[in-house]
Order: structure tokens, then C-alpha cells, then sequence
């Protein structure tokens, strides 16, 4: 809080352990002063005012009004103004939302999760009671955990459609015991436990249809029972992300979660397999044979040249058939400045005599199956 919103977001952004930090009314320019330059957002002026020696807002507020003006235009005059805390943009006044968060304080603390957690019951079915009363559902929460040996572990959880009150309460548990991208637990007794709605909608978007429930939600009870029963990270959904391999574009997601990293789709990936995707791709790829007119085994040399026209193919080792189609190779070239761990494969499509059609891989002379086209 402050006079204006520069001071404001700065005193925002300052270093520290308060969650509100308060610039006194007309303390504005004393906060300002020893903060540098470049936070007023101008690049250039920044680099000339510190060239002229000037690398404090104070040291920049004490030059003449006039002169800035006359050096540097109206831009400049209005920096020089909120270097000085005379911030004119004005405040919009709003009435606050209503707050809906709910906070448990555990008196003595409490060491085990199951004590927590049943003690956070009550404050989930009204957190989720509160919400329904303002017609609104939430689809994204923010639970902070504060630790007696002054710990905080916060997290944000999402949800596929919308919190109940079992589920809060879920992500409680699982937030105290730690899995897979979750912070492991905390190491003393817990004080106390908040849950804050980061995401909220009507409810009305959220409301059965005029025959019951559909496919779709039996599909998500049925996951998020699993879900409760096994953990968080036991229930995954395979998002698809960037890379050249089919298993390296695949990322594994908890369900109702946000992916969070992974390899950018947005990327050009050179080598890549084109469109259409095969559906069903193999954890494991399967070794396969693909032989010449002549019955040797069809290779390619360091120039990307085939050393025979595949005319048979087998799947299991035993079975021949004939290719009715192929097309390739593909060449996937990765990491070849490093010897140690570079690899260089070369993929086909290929169609066998009974209309399969199947995404092959050879690499080091071995052909390996890595999808099917069902």
C-alpha cells in the first residue's frame, strides 16, 4: 500500500518476509530513493543517467523538473515524477471480493497427517458450503501448510471440473505426504493449514444436464476414486509435448493437473515423424525383420542410401509377409557433436500384405517396431 501504484508495486516486489508492507502517506519519495535506475522501465534513460552518474531514484529526483523536461520531453518529466513519488495515475476504487479462504490453527501443533487432516474436515465442507452460497465453484486452489519450525509448503492444485469437499481435503493429505512433483513433507509438527480459491466459475456452467450425468463424468468419478484411494500420482494422462521419438513426446500428467515443463511442441524438431500419428505406440519397441528380393536384410548406409527394396517384413520373427507400401527413411540425427551420446536411426512407414501399417526404426543394423497404425 502506498500513495500511488509505482510505489505500491515496488514496495510490492521488495525483498522480505511481510505479506503487506505498508508505505506510509506521504513517505512515497523516501521509499523510492535508494532503489536504482533502472526500474523505472527505460532502458536507454537508465544507461544515460548512470553514464552521468546518477544510479539512484533519489540522486534522478533531485535534478531540476524544468531541465528533465527540457532533455529528455514529456516522457521523461513523468518518470522524474515517480522517481520523486508523485505518482497522478490514478486509483480506481472497488469493492473487494468477498473472501472465501478457510484457515485451520492447530493448538498444540499436529505431527501426523491423518490428525490434519480429519481436523481440516469441517473447514473444507464449509470452505465448499461458502462457495456454493455465492454460486460458484472452484476450479483451481491454493493450499499453504505453516510448520511449527516456521516451514511453508504452498502449492496450487487444479481440478478436471470442480473441488468437492472430499477433494480438498484430499490434496491436504497428499501436500503433507509429498509425491512425485510435490515437495516432500515437512520435517515438525503442523500449525496451521489454508486453502485459498485461485480459480472460481458460475456454477450454473457447472450443473448437471436434464437426463443425469454423461459418459464423461462416470469416467471422472471413477479416476478421481482411484485417485483418492492410491494418491495423487497414481492416476496420469498422457499429454503430448515436443520431441522427435513418439515415447519422448509423450508427457505424463497427474490427473486434473497442469503440464508443467516438458519439451515445447511449439519447437521445429527436425526429424520428426510427419503426420498422421500411429495410435498405438509400444513401451517397449519390438524387434522386426525386413529382408530384400535377394532375402538379405534391408540396411542403410552413412548417406541415407537403401541397400535393397524391402519386399517382405515380419513382425514376430517367424512370419513373412509381403510389403504392399513403404516410404523413408526418415533420419533422426541427434547430438551428433557428442560421441558418447549421440544417435542416428532411420524410421519407415511400411504396410505388410495383411493392410497393417506399421512405424519402424533401424538403427545400429536392427530393425525395432516402435508403433502400429490401427
Amino acid at each position: 500500500m502506498a500513495d500511488g501504484p509505482f510505489t505500491a508495486e515496488h514496495a510490492a516486489r521488495s525483498p522480505g518476509r511481510q505479506r503487506i508492507r505498508i508505505v506510509p502517506e506521504g513517505g512515497s519519495a523516501e521509499f523510492l530513493a535508494p532503489l536504482p535506475v533502472s526500474l523505472l522501465g527505460e532502458p536507454s534513460l537508465a544507461t544515460l543517467l548512470r553514464r552521468l552518474g546518477i544510479h539512484t531514484l533519489a540522486e534522478f529526483s533531485r535534478l531540476s523538473a524544468t531541465d528533465v523536461a527540457a532533455r529528455f520531453g514529456e516522457s521523461g518529466a513523468w518518470l522524474h515524477a515517480l522517481a520523486s513519488g508523485l505518482d497522478s495515475r490514478p486509483v480506481v476504487a472497488r469493492v473487494p471480493p468477498e473472501q472465501l479462504d478457510r484457515v485451520v490453527e492447530f493448538e498444540p501443533p499436529l505431527d501426523r497427517i491423518d490428525q490434519v487432516t480429519f481436523g481440516f474436515r469441517a473447514a473444507a465442507d464449509g470452505f465448499i458450503a461458502e462457495l456454493v452460497r455465492a454460486k460458484l465453484v472452484c476450479t483451481a486452489i491454493r493450499i499453504e501448510v505453516d510448520s511449527e519450525s516456521g516451514e511453508v509448503s504452498e502449492r496450487s492444485w487444479l481440478h478436471p471440473r470442480s473441488f468437492t469437499a472430499t477433494d480438498v481435503v484430499d490434496r491436504v493429505r497428499w501436500q503433507l505426504q509429498g509425491s512425485g512433483a510435490v515437495d516432500s513433507g515437512l520435517s515438525s509438527h503442523i500449525t496451521r493449514v489454508r486453502v485459498v480459491p485461485e480459480s472460481v466459475d458460475s456454477i450454473g456452467n457447472h450443473e448437471e444436464g436434464l437426463w443425469g450425468t454423461g459418459l464423461d463424468e462416470r469416467i471422472h468419478h471413477g479416476l478421481a476414486r482411484v485417485q483418492g484411494m492410491l494418491g495423487h500420482g497414481a492416476v496420469v494422462t498422457a499429454v503430448l509435448g515436443g520431441g522427435r521419438t513418439l515415447l519422448n513426446r509423450r508427457t505424463l500428467v497427474a490427473w486434473g493437473d497442469r503440464p508443467v515443463g516438458g519439451r515445447s511442441a511449439v519447437q521445429p524438431w527436425p526429424g520428426r515423424l510427419p503426420t498422421p500419428a500411429p495410435s498405438s505406440v509400444f513401451e517397449t519397441p519390438q524387434p522386426a525383420l525386413v529382408i530384400d528380393e535377394r532375402g538379405n536384410a534391408v540396411d542403410v548406409d552413412e548417406r541415407g542410401a537403401l541397400s535393397g527394396t524391402p519386399v517382405q517384413f515380419s513382425s514376430d520373427g517367424r512370419t513373412l509377409l509381403p510389403v504392399g507400401a513403404w516410404t523413408g527413411p526418415w533420419t533422426i540425427d541427434e547430438r551428433w557433436w557428442d560421441a558418447g551420446d549421440c544417435r542416428r536411426a532411420h524410421r519407415f512407414q511400411l504396410v505388410d500384405g495383411a493392410g497393417v501399417a506399421w512405424l519402424l526404426v533401424l538403427e545400429n543394423h536392427h530393425w525395432w517396431i516402435e508403433a502400429r497404425y490401427d
